[in-house]
């Protein structure tokens, strides 16, 4: 069959499935050896918390944004060669992690958001041993960031899950790059081994307190970053591809043990003023590991989950010498920069229906991590304990999630959006913020 009449033949059929096709968890349309998956999916969060409002910045605040907006392509121009493309709806939401409240665009301009592609790259998939994939992807080294976005356990995953250079999402949790990975032993192992772009030229960013721009120091060297994952399942064989789920919602029994490493060389400048003037060659490498396990297991009184990690970022204590507040914003601080800690998380969804088709799964979590740099607190350490439950009303597809979440900080620290004083720093200073958290979502 000639291309252009190939084209006209599976256009035809997409037109002909979205009339007359049922919302489904998603819609494959395959005409000859040309396959096209469309997936439409999306997320709004409302979160009170006890900061934000009032002159002195201490009153209660709720905010109101949309999380992820997406429109996913993958389409297979046979049963090995194809590509992937996400975009993603990048909305200048308010919320600033656990650091504060920034100011919405759609407070200065008429719009607050804009479209970014998030993911794209070729797939070439030989056999289940090996595949490929080329372009922008996840950095596939910690698990929860290999856990699919749109099936958390939770309101979301853990922010403590990205690895990789600054508040970006295509340095943070994905970056350029050739991951190959495979199944082994029939499924129960399956490992991914990557090369990306890592580090590259300089980064600029906002100071959170006084809003001026910063600059890092340029990249050392023309260097790779490397990765590495290996994961092993004890029970049934857990990954249908690449990545998890944060459930499986009881249609598995699951035990699976993951490890993983990263490593980039000369990562950063070691010697650097406050001013940013770079005082000799001396570098400082990257380096990251993981250990992480997931169980689930589904009885007739309902499905117990628990799932937990231990994860280091390794700068080499670099923000002791390194003093440019550009590089400690975008390369070696906060919740992606060094770091030491871990994270345990635990559900049971119960075996009645909540409507027609509900489902019910109270979650808790406990993470705690020693952080070399946060909101401009050194050696800080953060703990999060939260409480919640999941209300599946079409499995992961539509689901509504509400949860207490609270922070702890072992040394007082400034939230974003808070006074400061004539030299930006932060007057008033807090040892815990809590918030009621409540995430809506479509997807299919």
């Amino acid at each position: 069959m000639k291309r252009p009449l190939l084209a006209r033949t599976a256009l035809a059929a997409l037109l002909g499935a979205l009339l007359a096709t049922p919302a489904m968890a998603q819609t494959d349309i395959v005409t000859d050896m040309v396959s096209l998956r469309i997936q439409l999916r999306g997320q709004m969060i409302a979160e009170s918390s006890d900061f934000g409002t009032g002159n002195d910045r201490l009153g209660s605040r709720t905010d109101l944004r949309l999380h992820r907006f997406r429109i996913t392509f993958t389409g297979m121009f046979d049963s090995t060669y194809g590509f992937m493309m996400n975009t993603h709806s990048a909305i200048s939401g308010t919320k600033s992690g656990i650091i504060g409240h920034s100011v919405s665009s759609a407070d200065t301009d008429f719009n607050d958001s804009g479209v970014r592609l998030l993911d794209a790259y070729f797939i070439a998939n030989y056999n289940k041993a090996v595949n490929f994939k080329f372009g922008l992807t996840k950095i596939p080294m910690t698990r929860m960031n290999l856990d699919g976005c749109f099936d958390p356990l939770g309101v979301d995953r853990s922010m403590w899950a990205f690895t990789g250079y600054g508040s970006s999402p295509i340095k943070a949790s994905r970056d350029m790059g050739v991951n190959m990975w495979g199944k082994l032993f029939g499924g129960r192992s399956v490992y991914q081994l990557a090369a990306f772009q890592g580090r590259e030229g300089f980064a600029r960013t906002t100071h959170p307190f006084s809003g001026a721009s910063v600059t890092s120091s340029q990249t050392p060297g023309n260097t790779l970053l490397y990765v590495g994952r290996l994961h092993y399942s004890l029970l049934e064989t857990e990954a249908d591809g690449s990545g998890y789920q944060g459930s499986y919602l009881g249609d598995r029994k699951v035990l699976t043990f993951g490890v993983g490493m990263g490593h980039e060389s000369d990562a950063v400048y070691k010697n650097v003023t406050s001013a940013g003037a770079v005082s000799n060659e001396e570098t400082v490498d990257y380096n990251a590991m993981t250990a992480d396990m997931f169980f689930e297991y589904p009885t007739s009184a309902g499905t117990v989950t628990l799932t937990s990690a231990y994860t280091k970022v390794d700068f080499d204590d670099v923000y002791k010498t390194n003093l440019n507040p550009g590089d400690l914003l975008t390369n070696y601080g906060g919740v992606n920069g060094q770091k030491d800690g871990f994270y345990v998380k635990g559900a049971f969804l119960l075996p009645q229906n909540v409507g027609k088709e509900g489902k019910l799964q109270p979650y808790g979590y406990y993470e705690k991590f020693d952080v070399a740099a946060l909101a401009g607190v050194k050696e800080q350490t953060v703990t999060q304990k939260a409480l919640g439950v999941v209300w599946y009303l079409r499995g992961q597809n539509v689901r509504f999630t509400a949860e207490y979440l609270k922070n702890e900080f072992a040394k007082p620290t400034g939230l974003v959006g808070g006074r400061v004083n004539a030299s930006f720093q932060p007057i008033d200073l807090v040892t815990d913020n809590t918030s009621m958290r409540a995430m809506f979502q479509v997807a299919f």
